[in-house]
């Protein structure tokens, strides 16, 4: 008989948190809720702002703090997404890309946990007692034990229990992946009729429309499953710390970028901007709601902070052909705090996305390790926090991180590797 999901995930959370050291100063009372949104941008949101089209975002920057966040050199999101978790630059954090090669068989692998070098927030604060938990986050499969849950990003795909493959460390703690899998939807099971909401027009028969028309739902169907297991674990094991990353705006924005801007990249037919041009838009409307939902269980000791990686443009025009994927990431993403102790219709200047790990530790009332890349973003918090809780700083957190061998941080295979590499290939990032 199966323990109830919360007991279960309790104990194996105070096993981990026994081997923990103790917290170095007394920790704020707060709750911090982490919202990463990829490729979410102002370009796009201001317009939607002004017509009343997103009343959630409406709410934070009018009650919070917000700004464009500068990004990375490297525009590649397993990179940017694990600095913003470490403060740390990709030197030092490890990843370095979407996938690489495998020196022995030259196969290309998606990038996995163990490349990663550097503690991330989740350990950090993990290891000084906090309750944490993340989902979905990029590059945390296989997952490592954390004092809390961790939902990884595979957890998106067909592999796992009941499925044909065993899911093995798909979450920490592993039983978990078997008691939330009937949240997983995966693209072929999301119904016509829910995808149809972002386009214009009846779902189309077309088989060219009908292709494009069905990659949307691979969309649809990782965020519903990131936002579903995220309320479900919100709701049976409240934590501290809690982050969650969402991947569909940076997906429709790769798909259907020309449909909403047709100048912007080589000719489409009339049908496909008819039917696909609104998608965006509504996607954007569709992650108001989601926010909104998250907002909700906000209490009166809950800091959110809302983030992207960066934000979009069209595909670049080389000679007689275009250039898609990364290079239509644009450097400039979105970052906003609303909530407990946060300044109140700030507008950030030059923020980074380096900065939000000490920021959120400094929210915490943790020291700052100078061995990160990132500064705190004081103008978001508010004047009297930061007197009573002045930024301090400590040289480091790292611990020793094993392996230390070379090879053991080689990327891990996996048996949905051509799943992912299929995404990959499908929004432009590998070839």
């Amino acid at each position: 008989m199966k323990r109830p999901l919360a007991i279960a995930l309790f104990c194996a959370a105070a096993l981990v948190a026994t081997s923990c050291s103790p917290p170095s100063v007394e920790p704020v009372e707060r709750k911090i809720m982490l919202i990463g949104i990829d490729g979410m941008e102002w370009d796009i949101m201001g317009p939607l702002l002004e017509e009343g089209r997103l009343p959630t975002f409406a709410k934070v920057m009018s009650e919070g703090t917000w700004g464009e966040l500068r990004s990375l050199d490297i525009l590649e999101s397993p990179v940017i997404w694990t600095s913003i978790a470490t403060g740390k630059l990709p030197e030092k954090h490890g990843i370095m890309g979407f996938a690489k090669k495998q020196p022995a068989s030259g196969q290309l692998v998606p990038v996995t946990s163990n490349v990663r070098r550097v503690e991330a927030i989740w350990d950090i604060l993990g290891n000084e007692g906090w309750s944490v938990g993340i989902v979905g986050w990029l590059a945390t499969w296989p997952a490592e034990p954390v004092n809390g849950y961790l939902v990884t990003d595979y957890f998106n795909y067909g592999w796992a229990p009941g499925r044909g493959g065993k899911g093995e460390r798909l979450t920490f703690p592993p039983a978990l992946a078997a008691d939330i899998e009937d949240l997983r939807i995966l693209s072929d099971e999301v119904p016509d009729e829910r995808a149809s909401a972002f386009i214009n027009g009846a779902v189309p028969e077309d088989e060219v429309l009908r292709k494009r028309f069905d990659s949307l739902k691979t969309c649809i169907a990782t965020d519903e499953t990131s936002r579903s297991v995220a309320l479900r674990m919100a709701d049976q094991m409240p934590v501290d710390f809690y982050a969650v990353y969402l991947k569909g705006v940076d997906g429709v924005c790769h798909l259907y970028w020309v449909d909403m801007i047709p100048e912007s990249g080589p000719p489409i037919s009339r049908e496909e901007e008819a039917m696909f041009g609104d998608v965006i838009t509504r996607y954007y409307e569709e992650m108001d709601g989601v926010l909104a939902g998250f907002m909700e269980m906000a209490d009166e000791n809950t800091t959110v902070i809302l983030t992207s990686d960066h934000g979009h443009s069209g595909p670049k025009p080389t000679g007689d052909y275009y250039r898609w994927g990364i290079a239509m990431h644009d450097p400039t993403g979105v970052i906003a705090f609303w909530g407990k102790d946060i300044a109140e219709g700030q507008e950030l200047v030059d923020a980074s996305v380096l900065d939000i790990t000490p920021t959120i530790l400094a929210l915490c009332g943790f020291p700052v390790a100078e061995d990160m890349d990132g500064t705190v973003l004081t103008e978001a918090i508010d004047r009297d926090f930061l007197r009573a809780h002045p930024v301090r700083t400590i040289e480091t957190y790292e611990l020793e991180r094993e392996p230390t061998d070379v090879a053991d941080r080689e990327p891990i295979e996996s048996p949905i590797d051509d799943e992912v590499r299929e995404r990959l290939r499908a929004l432009g990032y590998i070839e």
